[in-house]
């Protein structure tokens, strides 16, 4: 063998011992924080236990999570950990000046975003999360999943009752069991420039409908209204997802006419048993030119929903019925 050749068989048995000596010192290195030696230098007091697991803090002030063999398995790098489940770990940081509450998973990846201010328990099934940047509020079960699926503006609780807002509507919702039970809600609803605040309180309807149905339906009575005022239908399909509606009103019945009021609001099955819901309203209207002999009318409004292919609530048929409400001619005083 020449000798360049056995300098090479050299260069690479060297080679080979130093790969084998790396890969022991990192398979057997025992300053990792996936063992329990090592840890006394990261430990400096536990702060609470959580099942099996321990929340300590480490002697530069920040926390972590040792497991049931006193394993790091969370390691200390947070200000607070605030809660622990199976599946994530509540916890918060400093991010540009501002400590901000999150959740991490057991590999330390981010499931849950760091955009909270607080979280904070509700009853015993239930969590808030109140968002930092705008104060909205988002309520999660207690393994932090979405309980409901939307943000609020306002929240309040007692004796099991959730009250939650959005503007100027309300919900209120039982949450003394691990599904939340809509009991009340209230919502305005705008028509021209008028307002009709409506509530629904009845347990059996709200059995079947949800947050979601309400607001659709919500929706879908000030779209009509202002198609119906400008008698403009141009956008009614994307109201009656397609449905045929049946002949909405009179052509301009609304042209000479304001709106002084709107109030005197219902919610019935159209019939027993029917998944059907009439919502009926009424509106008090003048002539829009004082000056006019049009007399004042009183509209009774009837407006038929019911769930499309989607299970989404759609309007499927409106009625109007015009009544005189001339005022009476004022008596001489005696």
């Amino acid at each position: 063998m020449s000798n360049r050749a056995k300098l090479l068989v050299s260069v690479l048995f060297i080679a080979v011992i130093i790969l084998c000596i790396g890969l022991t010192r990192f398979y057997f290195d025992v300053t990792k924080n996936t063992g329990t030696i090592g840890t006394e230098n990261q430990v400096d007091h536990i702060i609470r236990s959580v099942g099996g697991k321990r929340i300590f803090r480490s002697p530069s002030g920040f926390c972590g999570v040792l497991d049931e063999n006193n394993a790091v398995i969370i390691e200390p790098e947070w200000m607070e950990i605030q809660d622990l489940t199976d599946r994530l770990v509540i916890v918060s940081k400093r991010i540009n000046d501002t400590v901000l509450i999150g959740g991490i998973d057991y590999e330390e990846n981010v499931v849950l975003p760091f955009v909270y201010r607080s979280i904070t328990s509700i009853g015993e099934h239930y969590k808030v999360g109140i968002v930092a940047e705008d104060e909205t509020c988002i309520i999660y079960n207690n393994d932090y999943r979405p309980a409901l699926f939307r943000s609020y503006d306002t929240v309040s609780y007692e004796n099991d009752m959730l009250v939650l807002g959005v503007g100027e509507d309300q919900f209120t919702y039982y949450v003394g069991n691990d599904v939340p039970a809509l009991r009340d809600a209230s919502l305005s609803c705008s028509i021209g420039d008028k307002t009709l605040n409506w509530r629904v309180g009845n347990a059996t309807y709200l059995k079947d409908l949800k947050e979601i149905d309400l607001r659709r339906m919500n929706t879908c009575v000030e779209s009509y209204m202002d198609m119906l005022i400008r008698n403009d239908f141009t956008d009614l399909v994307q109201i009656s997802s397609g449905d045929y509606l049946t002949p909405l009103t009179k052509p301009g019945s609304f042209t000479d006419l304001k709106i002084s009021k709107a109030g005197g609001f219902s919610l019935n099955r159209a019939e027993m048993g029917s998944d059907v819901y009439v919502f009926s309203f009424v509106l008090n209207c003048e002539p829009a030119d004082p000056a006019s002999e049009t007399p004042a009318q009183t509209v009774q409004v009837q407006l038929s929903f019911r769930r499309n292919a989607e299970n989404s609530m759609i309007l499927t048929s409106a009625g109007l019925d015009y009544q005189s409400a001339e005022k009476p001619a004022p008596t001489e005083a005696e």
